[in-house]
């Protein structure tokens, strides 16, 4: 729980981008959360996580094949945070053609169920954050499936 505690602004401005590009999943995923607070036997676990995605991996000094992630939705938006001193960072989605510099500092939120998407090794440590929703604590919680987001950058 400390971690989750010291944790708490990274999480939260992480879940304010996610408010700014969808904001329906963002409202999902706080209805989500303080259903999950309701029912848990220890909601203070829920309270110090700071975060509206429900799911994180980490990812250290690792070589990510190309791959779409299940789990989801395919209208929901994944966002990946790296961290570290690294230097030739690099996320591809080959089906589109892009590869992104991704720098030490990088948020790249994107449709990781749709999208398949790698990231070759680095030189250096990398540490990737990838914050995700399960559809299965949806399920569970009963809040809907948000629809495609058509946030305008203009």
């Amino acid at each position: 729980a400390k971690w989750a505690l010291d944790s708490q602004e990274t999480f939260a401005l992480l879940s304010g981008v996610l408010a700014v590009i969808h904001p329906s999943q963002f409202h999902q995923g706080v209805a989500c959360m303080r259903a999950l607070e309701h029912e848990s036997a220890h909601p203070e676990l829920i309270t110090d996580w700071a975060c509206v995605f429900n799911a994180l991996s980490i990812l250290v000094n690792r070589e990510a094949i190309f791959h779409r992630d299940g789990g989801g939705y395919y209208e929901w938006y994944d966002l990946l945070a790296s961290i570290g001193r690294y230097c030739g960072g690099q996320l591809s989605f080959p089906g589109l053609g892009i590869d992104l510099d991704y720098r030490p500092g990088s948020v790249v939120p994107f449709c990781g169920n749709a999208l398949r998407h790698g990231a070759p090794p680095s030189m250096g440590d990398r540490v990737c954050l990838a914050f995700y929703m399960r559809k299965s604590v949806h399920v569970h919680t009963q809040t809907n499936v948000a629809d495609w987001s058509y946030t305008s950058v203009s």
